[in-house]
């Protein structure tokens, strides 16, 4: 074993330490040259190797052994691959200047080393991993066997003999010092990268605490010491920071230094952060404020730090949120109509009145129970489609009159509204709800007058026809006497005659069974539905039944009617009702100013149609030359129980009854008249209502 090589490595050892020198060195550079530091490293290192490489031990001519291995793959493992690149060019560049036999040997060392170092910092040693001896130990023999393979690019049998001289003292000695002097520079990197981490902290500590416009201050859980605060809270205070640094958290809260003692007491115990309090100024102005606190290590104590923030304004909106939400209740509370809550098709809130309308003793009863259920399946298509309205479309819907289902199962009308509502984080409605039985059973009872006073209308209106029809039945029942009397004469010496007669006494018969069935057809009750029905067979029928009674009076009775007219959808007993009144209204204007037959004693009805506003409509005029309407009375004349006809003959209720139904129908009814001259009813219907079939 070559003693020279022992020798070799201590006088290189005072070299290979300057490495920590190094590292020391590039930690003390300030930020601008941090950049700089791998170039700067490399260039000392590469001085280092220098010097080690002008002290080597010399085994033959040209052959030069030294620690440079040593220096460069620990470079590369701790330093990285820049400073270990930089250096290793530098000492190629050396060893090429030296000569001899060993330049390529010696470069390849170089070489080696340093890509075994970064080779091993990259894939076996990161920043996640624990540094451990053994590791460093393995990475050194594996650096060194390369080392010696190097040897093998001498010539033959140059190889042999270094190998057996150097082998055993490098195989020994070199991993050892490779270990030892890593883990001193990584020991080194750790202490100092955690001195810098702890300055980063207290910096940014530092800044937190000092830049902060939050309210600070930190404080001695056993003494209750203001032990610092930050400006910000000098500001908010209004006390210097060293008269702060000499007060007791007490002297600034409302509460009394025992409990401020308690409550500190109390959050410890609890782990509790969060806190509400009254804090004085140093203008003895008290502000509301919400202060979150833990513990902090300052120098080995531990100490309490607290945040404050003003919520002075905050709380007063809080309360004044509360007053709100509080008259908000007591308004929905006293409402006098049923308001709830819906969510996801669940009631959420009742008020008293609510709970009431559904028959419940208490709003727990109906809370999170379907709404669906509360409202009568007639109605639960169309509810559907306002629950999508208000919850997806956020839509208001309108009033509708529905019925809700009590929870004994009886059943109350009700007219309901909504609009969307965002309640407890859950889209739904706020619902309003008004019991409208009573109005209902009114409506009923009106329409039942009404009813009743539509059919004494038109049984007054029978009545005028009454002695007409009885006029014209007489004389055919007087035809078929005779003509009856005739077929029995003759009914064996002349039978040709008898089909003649016989064919005169069907017509005649004919003639009563229409007057009879139109007379019938008037007079019987009107159905609750509109259908369509042909506007011919409206007029007709009022003609078949008040011709009668217009010829006995010796009036002129002119119809005309538009070819092609739709079908109009209406109730048609009330459109004959109407058409018979008015003109049941002209015979009796025209009668009264003609005595006898006169050319002007003339009824005109006409029939057109025509569209507006993308809409078809039916337009119907009943004119008459009588003596027209006063002025002074035409204002009066479609009020019930208003007539210009003596008591005996007329009720006043044709012409009002004549406007409600016309305007049931979506239609308008108007007069033209001239005083002394004319009168025309214009009657306007749509041929489409909008009504239900």
């Amino acid at each position: 074993m070559n003693t020279n090589l022992f020798v070799g490595l201590i006088n290189n050892s005072a070299l290979l330490m300057a490495l920590i020198v190094i590292y020391e060195f590039s930690y003390l550079l300030n930020d601008r040259w941090k950049r700089s530091v791998p170039l700067i490293n490399g260039l000392l290192i590469g001085l280092i190797g220098l010097a080690i490489m002008s002290v080597p031990l010399h085994l033959k001519s040209g052959i030069l052994f030294d620690t440079r291995s040593i220096l460069l793959g620990v470079t590369a493992l701790t330093f990285g691959a820049v400073p270990s690149v930089i250096a290793g060019f530098m000492l190629i560049l050396y060893r090429i200047y030296i000569g001899g036999a060993g330049v390529l040997a010696g470069c390849a060392i170089i070489i080696s080393s340093c890509l075994i170092g970064i080779l091993w910092r990259q894939f076996n040693f990161s920043d996640k991993k624990k540094w451990k001896w053994i590791h460093i130990y393995l990475f050194g023999v594996i650096l060194h066997i390369a080392m010696l393979s190097c040897v093998f690019i001498l010539p033959w049998p140059q190889p042999l003999e270094v190998l057996t001289e150097v082998s055993l003292p490098i195989m020994v000695l070199y991993p050892f010092v490779t270990v030892l002097l890593s883990t001193i520079l990584f020991h080194q990197k750790y202490r100092k990268e955690a001195r810098m981490m702890i300055d980063e902290a207290e910096g940014r500590y530092a800044s937190i605490f000092n830049s902060n416009y939050a309210v600070m201050l930190l404080i001695d859980p056993e003494t209750a010491d203001i032990v610092d605060a930050n400006p910000a809270a000098v500001e908010f205070y209004g006390w210097p920071l060293e008269t702060l640094k000499k007060m007791k958290i007490s002297e600034i809260n409302t509460l009394s230094e025992a409990e401020v003692k308690e409550n500190l007491n109390h959050s410890i115990a609890l782990k509790q952060n969060h806190f509400f309090f009254r804090h004085k100024t140093a203008s003895e102005k008290e502000i509301d404020v919400e202060v979150y606190s833990g513990p902090l290590m300052i120098n080995g104590k531990q100490i309490n730090y607290s945040i404050v923030h003003d919520i002075s304004e905050s709380a007063a909106a809080t309360k004044a949120l509360q007053e709100s939400e509080e008259r908000f209740r007591l308004l929905i509370e006293s409402a006098p109509e049923a308001i709830f809550i819906q969510t996801d098709g669940k009631f959420s809130f009742l008020n008293r009145f609510a709970v009431s309308l559904f028959g419940a003793e208490s709003e727990a009863e109906l809370i999170g129970a379907s709404v669906m259920e509360r409202f009568h399946p007639e109605y639960h298509a169309i509810i559907n489609e306002r629950i999508h309205q208000l919850n997806e479309e956020k839509k208001a819907v309108p009033p509708n009159e529905e019925v809700f289902i009590k929870l004994d199962g009886t059943s109350v009308d009700v007219d309901v509204t909504a609009v969307p509502l965002h309640y407890r984080s859950l889209d739904g409605a706020l619902v309003f709800a008004r019991d409208i039985t009573e109005r209902k059973r009114l409506e009923h009872a009106k329409n039942e007058v009404e009813a009743q006073l539509r059919q004494q209308q038109k049984l007054e209106a029978i009545g005028t026809l009454a002695g007409g029809v009885a006029h014209e039945i007489n004389n055919p029942i007087n035809g078929i006497m005779n003509y009856a009397q005739l077929i029995l004469d003759l009914s064996e010496s002349q039978n040709e005659s008898i089909s003649q007669y016989a064919g005169e006494i069907l017509q005649e018969t004919d003639r009563v069974a229409t007057i009879v069935k139109n007379l019938l057809q008037f007079s019987r009750q009107e159905k609750q539905s509109h259908s369509y029905a042909s506007i011919y067979d409206i007029i007709n029928q009022t003609i078949s039944l008040i011709n009668t009674v217009v010829k006995r009076d010796q009036i002129t009775l002119e119809v005309d009617l538009e070819d092609h007219l739709p079908d109009i959808k209406c109730r048609s007993q009330q459109i004959q009702q109407v058409l018979m009144n008015l003109m049941t209204n002209a015979r009796d204007a025209l009668n009264e100013k003609y005595q006898e037959y006169d050319e002007n004693k003339i009824i005109r009805l006409s029939c057109t149609h025509f569209f507006e506003a993308d809409r078809r409509w039916m337009k119907i005029i009943v004119e008459d030359h009588g003596n027209g309407v006063p002025e002074n009375i035409r204002e009066k004349i479609f009020e019930p129980f208003f007539s210009t006809k003596p008591k005996e003959t007329g009720t006043g209720l044709g012409l009002s009854i004549s406007f409600g139904i016309v305007k049931d129908h979506h239609g308008s009814i108007s007069i033209d008249t001239k005083e002394g001259c004319y009168t025309k009813f214009i009657l306007i219907l749509p041929v489409d209502n909008g009504w239900s079939l």
